[in-house]
């Protein structure tokens, strides 16, 4: 299981996607009197002391919560490689839903404090992530073929 490639695709973009647990993905910085809010997987929150959520991404959890699991999932189903296609699939429609999500939000934070968005790096792991899940089925698939012409030849 490890030792194929399209795992370790796998793996480096579930611990990709999970970052957005840790990082705040988005700053506003506003120019009158420089306070400073972050977007996190946690909300809209002010950088100084005050823990006050302004905005809360509900549905940006969710999907990432089933990203995650998706992906662990079409790690476990090594054995059963067009499920772990379709799981794959499945997994790059709802990165590109949840970068959708990001812009939206973020958009939504920046008009709501009135300030310019400064995007993170981490703003860019779904595209990485699409991009390895991507390079998984490639191999995933070629897998399967190699399965299938020793089945003829037998």
């Amino acid at each position: 299981m490890i030792q194929r490639t399209q795992t370790i695709y796998l793996l480096v973009a579930t611990i990709l996607i999970s970052l957005y647990f840790f990082f705040p993905f988005a700053s506003f910085i506003l120019e009158q009197d420089m306070s400073v809010y972050h977007l996190s997987i946690k909300g809209l929150i002010p950088d100084v002391g005050c823990q006050k959520v302004l905005i809360r991404v509900i549905p940006l959890i969710i999907i990432l919560s089933v990203i995650i699991a998706i992906y662990i999932a079409s790690v476990l189903f090594y054995k059963h490689r067009m499920i772990q296609i379709r799981l794959c699939i499945l997994n790059i429609i709802l990165i590109i839903g949840f970068q959708c999500c990001l812009y939206y939000f973020t958009r939504v934070s920046a008009q709501l404090i009135g300030s310019k968005t400064s995007y993170g790096i981490i703003f860019i792991f779904p595209v990485i992530c699409a991009i390895l899940t991507y390079l998984a089925i490639r191999g995933i698939a070629k897998d399967e073929a190699l399965v299938r012409s020793i089945d003829r030849l037998r």
